[in-house]
């Protein structure tokens, strides 16, 4: 199989959602896969390259991944596509939690985007880059992407700042997206400002986007879980007002209606997205 995902154990999983390879010698031909928002960054390493493309919004042409990039938060759908050939590649799927262990600047600039690293002004980025295509096994590149964390997260957790989007974030994971941004901020007493702000400096989307994606993924994963249930009983468990606003949703986040969704013919690499989204939630 050309995917497949690896998990941190439980300290470093506030940072990092998961790792995965891609190796395109595995395909044998063409696919196309959906990516959907999922509420993390990315981190792509190439080490060969002529075989993963790339394109969001999905209707516009695609284009080669070439170099290791940065790939900002989705708030919409994306394709990727794989051929036959021989790029080998190491990604890290990044919580908004880690987003920062990584990059020093505001993550604002990077919605829907990839950014080449050689187009962001950050060494140490570029010093890991070096370090993880050095190494030939799985395990030691994500040794060397945990000991990098661990050079940076005391000082990260001594910023009062972030401490407190942490602690937004982890709410809204807790809820599954399911609460009003009000009683977001009667929660944490703070005014409207003050967390977009936060959101806006660390995630690079507002606050409320946030929470939709969450929601968003929430609902893969409790139709995941519990199969029997209808499209029409999924929508109310997890807070939507009615069907319709199902549906635009889902339009939103993945240019298929819930039904669509549900029912896709999915590429083995899919199943594997899926199943990533899935196991945030269970317990």
């Amino acid at each position: 199989m050309h995917l497949k995902e690896y998990y941190p154990d439980a300290f470093f999983s506030r940072y990092i959602d998961s790792y995965f390879t891609v190796d395109t010698s595995l395909v044998y031909e063409d696919i196309t896969d959906l990516v959907v928002p999922d509420g993390t960054f990315g981190l792509l390493f190439i080490d060969s390259q002529d075989s993963i493309k790339r394109n969001v919004p999905t209707q516009t042409p695609p284009i080669t991944l070439k170099r290791s990039s940065l790939f900002g938060q989705k708030t919409r759908p994306v394709n990727y596509y794989y051929s036959p050939g021989k790029t080998q590649s190491f990604g890290i799927k990044i919580n908004p939690e880690g987003l920062p262990l990584f990059l020093n600047d505001s993550s604002r600039d990077f919605k829907n985007l990839y950014v080449e690293l050689d187009y962001i002004m950050d060494r140490g980025l570029r010093e890991l880059e070096e370090r993880v295509l050095d190494k030939p096994l799985v395990k030691e590149k994500i040794a060397v992407v945990e000991d990098f964390l661990l050079k940076r997260i005391s000082k990260l957790n001594a910023n009062p700042d972030y401490l407190l989007f942490v602690a937004l974030v982890e709410h809204i994971k807790e809820k599954r997206g399911e609460l009003r941004f009000d009683a977001l901020t009667t929660r944490f007493n703070m005014n409207y400002k003050k967390i977009e702000r936060l959101f806006q400096h660390y995630l690079g989307v507002n606050p409320k986007t946030y929470i939709r994606i969450i929601r968003f993924n929430a609902t893969i994963h409790l139709k995941n879980q519990l199969k029997d249930l209808s499209l029409t009983q999924i929508g109310n468990e997890v807070g939507f007002f009615d069907q319709s606003h199902f549906i635009r949703e889902f339009k939103l986040f993945s240019n298929l209606t819930p039904k669509e969704f549900f029912t896709k013919d999915l590429s083995s690499s899919e199943q594997i997205l899926m199943e990533m989204i899935s196991k945030r939630w269970i317990e």
